[in-house]
């Protein structure tokens, strides 16, 4: 099967297998497909599902040598295409965000939306709302809807 065969059957006029987008509208079509969120995916993928049908990328044989499938994970990942230098450093890079992240993509899990910080809320029982800063917070205090409650 040629490379472009198997892009037709991943990107299609309405549908974009590669990141599970529905493209409804031309314009809609080609922001997507030009976009950088888009082309990461792409990249996965491919490092993933080489087109010559040969090994992931940065594939490393087995400590024992053999050219087995099996990939040696304290020398590297071919999820996030990185080779380690120890199990210790391995194991690092294995619970670490960026690792998360990738397997959630593979996954086809929605990664979680990225935190700004940490941001206090503050609640007011009586009303049952829950508000952004203090400022917020001593005006609803005031305000006609807290009184009446």
């Amino acid at each position: 099967m040629k490379s472009s065969d198997i892009d037709q059957e991943l990107f299609t006029e309405s549908y974009c297998k590669v990141c599970s987008a529905q493209l409804i509208s031309e314009s809609q079509r080609v922001a997507h497909y030009e976009s950088r969120k888009h082309a990461s995916k792409v990249r996965l993928y491919y490092m993933l599902h080489p087109i010559d049908g040969g090994c992931p990328a940065k594939k490393l044989r087995s400590e024992n040598g053999s050219d087995a499938d099996s990939v040696d994970k304290n020398k590297c990942c071919t999820l996030c295409n990185m080779s380690f230098t120890s199990a210790v450093v391995a194991e690092s890079h294995y619970q670490g965000k960026i690792h998360a992240k990738r397997l959630k993509l593979l996954l086809g899990e929605q990664p979680a939306l990225k935190a700004t910080g940490l941001k206090r809320s503050y609640t007011c029982n009586i009303c049952n709302v829950t508000l952004n800063s203090i400022e917020q917070y001593h005006a609803h205090l005031k305000g006609s809807k807290h009184q009446t409650k």
